[in-house]
């Protein structure tokens, strides 16, 4: 039995540095979707995160990733944006579902929902007139979701503040509303992320809207 033990004792440390690898990995391609700006960029980003999705299916982090890649994509090309945001559809329901299996954290809920909420806000501008009444109303209930599991949230404040700057008023838009909620966002962006695979982009988009709105 003693021999059992040692033998088991060393073989984790050999199991610990198997995982560093693919977190490795991950926080890199993080890093690298933080100062994205291209297609080409953020098509190799989603190949780069299902990828790592598919050797981790336990983990709601990298197909999560992979559906931000794919949303970002959706807004990039208006021709192929119900293409990429159906395809980021399905990889945030997966997302969803391993966040509940773990328990549901909230903050990782609100996460999850507020792209959820951007995809629909994608296929929104995708073609305004066809597919506003529509996905319009998806896209507020999954905001109105990721704020109230995480009111802090700073891409769910940025994407509220979006919102409400650019609708018009008399369909609910507020400026003043807007540069509130985009000033909200941006200060809870400077708080440092909980890990380098912790979600963090969206803060060059925050303050450059922000810029709009003044």
């Amino acid at each position: 039995m003693k021999k059992i033990i040692v033998f088991i004792m060393m073989l984790l440390p050999v199991a610990a540095s198997a995982q560093e690898p693919a977190a490795q990995q991950l926080a890199t391609a993080v890093a690298r979707l933080n100062t994205a700006q291209t297609g080409a960029e953020y098509q190799q980003l989603a190949n780069q995160f299902q990828r790592l999705a598919a050797a981790s299916p336990e983990q709601w982090l990298p197909v999560y990733y992979a559906a931000v890649a794919n949303m970002r994509l959706a807004f990039l090309n208006k021709e192929k944006a119900m293409l990429f945001s159906a395809q980021a559809e399905a990889q945030i329901k997966q997302a969803l579902g391993l966040v509940k299996k773990a328990g549901g954290n909230p903050k990782d809920a609100s996460e999850v929902y507020t792209v959820y909420s951007f995809i629909e806000r994608s296929r929104v501008e995708a073609d305004p007139m066809v597919n506003g009444r529509k996905y319009g109303p998806k896209a507020g209930q999954y905001l109105a979701q990721a704020r109230q599991l995480d009111p802090q949230n700073p891409r769910a404040l940025y994407l509220d503040g979006l919102i409400k700057f650019q609708t018009p008023a008399m369909w609910g838009g507020d400026k003043q509303k807007a540069k509130e909620l985009l000033a909200a966002a941006l200060q809870q962006f400077e708080a440092a992320p909980a890990s380098a695979e912790a979600p963090q982009w969206g803060k060059t988009d925050c303050k450059n809207m922000l810029e709009q709105a003044k």
